[in-house]
């Protein structure tokens, strides 16, 4: 089962596999447009992205700034996975039933010929 995702993260996947086509694995959330970090570190807990940090200087000294996203090879591949779920569930539950509805049809015509 596939992790729910909402259309805003959604959106950040399509940049980051975007971003990652160009050969930048690495993003911030800066070049990314992201207003609101709930969805980069709920993305991360769906296992789709990873956080990572960038060392940067200030008057201190060196830190680690957790403000970059990396896709996952799940995240890499959300939206392929998500397809095969819905082929999945159209073949399960509308083809199949109009395959044996068809079929039942046919068999109680052939019945309802065979006995008259």
């Amino acid at each position: 089962m596939q992790a729910v995702t909402t259309r805003t993260e959604r959106k950040i996947l399509r940049q980051l596999i975007r971003h990652s086509l160009k050969g930048q694995n690495v993003v911030s959330f800066d070049d990314l447009k992201i207003k609101d970090k709930f969805y980069p570190y709920d993305l991360e807990k769906k296992e789709l992205i990873e956080i990572v940090g960038t060392g940067l200087e200030d008057e201190y000294g060196k830190f680690q700034n957790y403000n970059h996203a990396k896709l996952t090879e799940k995240g890499r591949h959300y939206f392929s996975f998500q397809w095969e779920e819905i082929k999945l569930f159209l073949f399960k539950s509308v083809l199949v039933p109009i395959v044996v509805s068809i079929i039942t049809t046919i068999l109680a015509l052939l019945i309802r010929g065979v006995f008259r």
